[in-house]
């Protein structure tokens, strides 16, 4: 796929995260509602971390910069697993509070007593998402330095001889890794929002439920 190809498919790439960055500012007016709580603060935290990565995505499939992209696609990851970690938690209120404070929540168990690690929740939602432990594993490379980076580095290889590019632009044979770094972006950026909109739900149900008590003590 040379450049001019993939920047007319990036083009429909960035139509759809757009929107998808409009989509969570609704979201997160739904997770407002009529109160706050400490859930709220979580779960804005948490959306509002997934639009900061939409828009340093598009920036960076701009630049064609797949180290990045690939670290980014990782760090969505991580929303989802931190997300999803409030809904299963055997006490929601403790890993808020670790999310608030900074402290790990691996020491948190989840309903079922597991600890919940980082690779106990990469299993756990590979339940509801298949190909999420793979995607996983993969962007992970990305975040350290592995065998993406060496071959990122290598450029060509051709009569026993290597030709590396160091601080180049990307060669166009990576245009293709680059798409499916943004495609998985945006499948997990509706992931997020799938159970935000849970959340959505919750707590549509918590203010009616409170408007209903205010009415009867009026």
């Amino acid at each position: 796929m040379n450049n001019t190809e993939y920047l007319t498919k990036l083009d429909e790439i960035i139509a759809s995260l757009k929107m998808m960055r409009s989509e969570g500012v609704t979201i997160a007016s739904g997770i407002i509602g009529e109160t706050l709580t400490k859930d709220d603060f979580f779960f804005c935290a948490s959306l509002d971390r997934c639009l900061r990565l939409i828009d340093g995505i598009i920036l960076l499939l701009k630049e064609r910069n797949l180290t990045c992209v690939g670290a980014l696609l990782r760090l969505q990851m991580d929303n989802c697993m931190r997300t999803y970690a409030a809904f299963i938690a055997e006490d929601r209120t403790k890993v808020i509070d670790c999310i608030i404070d900074g402290t790990p929540i691996n020491k948190q168990r989840d309903t079922t007593g597991n600890r919940m690690t980082d690779g106990y929740l990469k299993n756990a939602i590979s339940q509801y998402d298949t190909v999420f432990a793979q995607v996983y594993n993969q962007a992970s490379a990305f975040v350290h330095l592995s065998e993406k980076a060496f071959y990122q580095t290598v450029a060509d290889v051709s009569d026993g001889k290597i030709a590396l590019q160091i601080g180049h632009d990307l060669p166009e044979k990576r245009n293709a890794p680059l798409l499916e770094c943004a495609e998985a972006f945006s499948h997990f950026v509706k992931l997020h929002y799938k159970m935000l909109d849970a959340v959505v739900e919750s707590k549509t149900r918590f203010d009616a439920e409170q408007q209903n008590r205010d009415e009867r003590n009026s």
